[in-house]
């Protein structure tokens, strides 16, 4: 199993999209609630919820 940095490292600045294992499932989660039809009136606080309890089942 790979080894995730604690912090992320500093990013190139004309990299475009996910850099690591980590940056690409959050960027697949932000994908699946962009693309999910979730409703426009959905807060930040639900989707942060939302993440939370879908990192937490993958680990």
């Amino acid at each position: 199993m790979a080894t995730v940095p604690k912090f992320l490292m500093p990013r190139d600045e004309d990299v475009i999209g996910p850099q690591n294992e980590a940056e690409r499932r959050l960027y697949k989660l932000i994908m699946e609630v962009i693309n999910g039809g979730q409703s426009a009136k959905t807060s930040i606080a639900e989707l942060t919820d939302e993440l939370r309890i879908r990192i937490r089942a993958k680990r």
